[in-house]
């Protein structure tokens, strides 16, 4: 069976949760969620706090948090498995952190580019090796950002 859509990834924040909105329980329907809570946040960073993961800085501060990318690695890797085992498609892969604008968001834009098999766009990320298992894959990603153009949470 093809589906238009064989993943979605979606950024979330928590501190977003009570927002209306299509998205608003998607933690509910999802294959896997990763929690990036427990990672250094920009946030706290005053030169970061109103930028998003459009920003080249707050992406490459994600990045750069040590573990990060293994763990995209290890998801697009356990999404890999949900496809070939238990599920079919479609998988909704939720990213989620405190306000959705920096970690998940970046998360959730490199692990499609990883999932997707897009080789250039991961390489930016760092995860071009983690790209090349998908490249023959042909699956169709989609990436929704549920809070990413919110106000920041006062925190």
């Amino acid at each position: 069976m093809t589906y238009e859509t064989d993943v979605t990834v979606v950024s979330i924040g928590r501190l977003h949760d009570d927002d209306p909105g299509p998205w608003a329980d998607v933690l509910t329907k999802a294959t896997i969620a990763l929690d990036l809570r427990h990672f250094r946040d920009p946030h706290v960073r005053s030169d970061l706090r109103e930028m998003t993961a459009h920003d080249q800085a707050v992406r490459d501060t994600v990045m750069n948090t040590p573990g990060v990318r293994d763990v995209i690695a290890a998801t697009a890797l356990q999404v890999q498995g949900y496809l070939a085992g238990p599920s079919t498609a479609p998988l909704t892969v939720v990213t989620q952190c405190a306000g959705g604008r920096h970690r998940a968001a970046t998360t959730a834009m490199a692990l499609r580019a990883v999932i997707a098999g897009d080789i250039e766009q991961a390489a930016a990320y760092g995860l071009a090796d983690a790209a090349a298992q998908f490249t023959d894959r042909d699956l169709v990603v989609d990436l929704v950002h549920r809070d990413l153009d919110k106000d920041v949470v006062d925190r």
